[in-house]
């Protein structure tokens, strides 16, 4: 259910709203539970025998397909006319809002599951950066994303818009540098 509308301010509307589609996103649902699945069940075999394995692997795939179908209903996305919000949440409703000037670039990204359905993946970069983890860690950019999006580049294109409305209202329709003099 789309609760998005519940946290506008006064005077801000919605210019987009939409979820991913739902082919794409049951197939990703599908691949993570087929390996926790896998991992529940080699687990519960190597410990208690095939058929306790073959359960748990049963078992573990059937919670990731609720759970994931839960988590699916939930999932909503919208663009205003200040912000980026993100809706999702499994028993409460969380939500993750970017303001128009935090974002410093937007972009399309097509993989596999976009490219069979149609659809694209929204990335927003706010500069926000995060460690990979492990013995040889690496630093990346985090991205926001609006996952499986029918018509991500019109989408884009309205997020771009209103990026750019929102620099010209803030630049006085400008893209100002100021020039600084030093004086001795």
């Amino acid at each position: 259910m789309n609760e998005i509308p519940n946290i506008l301010e006064p005077k801000e509307k919605v210019i987009w709203d939409g979820k991913p589609r739902y082919a794409p996103y049951l197939i990703r649902i599908i691949f993570w539970g087929i390996i926790i699945g896998l991992f529940a069940g080699l687990v519960g075999g190597k410990y208690f025998g095939l058929i306790t394995g073959i359960i748990l692997f049963i078992v573990a795939f059937a919670i990731e397909l609720v759970i994931g179908n839960i988590s699916y209903s939930k999932i909503h996305y919208a663009i205003t006319s200040r912000r980026a919000v993100f809706q999702s949440g499994i028993f409460g409703r969380n939500f993750k809002s970017i303001n128009y000037d935090d974002i410093k670039n937007a972009s399309v990204s097509v993989g596999l599951f976009n490219w069979l359905f149609s659809t694209g993946t929204i990335n927003v970069f706010t500069g926000e950066m995060e460690s990979t983890g492990g013995k040889y860690q690496q630093i990346r950019p985090k991205y926001d994303s609006f996952l499986y999006i029918s018509d991500a580049n019109d989408v884009l294109k309205e997020l771009q818009e209103h990026l750019t409305e929102m620099e010209e209202n803030l630049y006085g329709g400008k893209n100002v540098i100021q020039k600084v003099e030093i004086v001795k």
